[in-house]
């Protein structure tokens, strides 16, 4: 069953979901079915954010929503949200390669997206990345660099 978003609402969350359907890595072990968890841990970072990102994102979400009449090439008469993935990819490259305010929009829901996504347990594992492991190893190598300095 969906969590509830606390952060966003039933609208910024449509859109971000769309968002993340199109940009999201396929194939390679990266077909986990975790979009509710992403878009949950996405929730959760939004209040850690600078207050003025924080009151923006919403509008920034509703740009990207109602900019395919305006932006997308060619131009399209629906909201993004309701684009396919593929044509959802197309207009969201766009938006990155516009640059400027356009581009630093997309620029932030994709590293939200891929912050969420990449540390999710079950993609980390199929990328074999055990952080814990590597702290600790990192750990005894620090001790031990200290234990030999100290002679």
């Amino acid at each position: 069953m969906p969590q509830r978003m606390t952060a966003l609402g039933p609208g910024s969350e449509r859109i971000l979901r769309a968002c993340f359907d199109a940009i999201r890595p396929r194939g390679s072990g990266f077909d986990q079915a975790i979009e509710e968890d992403v878009l949950a841990q996405v929730d959760a970072m939004l209040p850690h954010l600078p207050p003025t990102l924080r009151r923006l994102f919403p509008v920034g979400l509703r740009l990207l929503e109602w900019g395919p009449p305006l932006f997308a090439r060619p131009r399209r008469l629906a909201r993004m949200s309701r684009l396919p993935a593929a044509q959802a990819l197309e207009y969201l490259e766009g938006w990155q390669l516009a640059g400027g305010l356009r581009g630093g929009l997309l620029l932030g829901v994709r590293t939200l997206l891929f912050v969420a996504f990449y540390q999710h347990p079950e993609v980390l594992r199929s990328l074999e990345v055990d952080w814990e492991s590597r702290a600790a190893l990192l750990t005894r190598e620090r001790a031990a660099l200290l234990a030999r300095e100290a002679q």
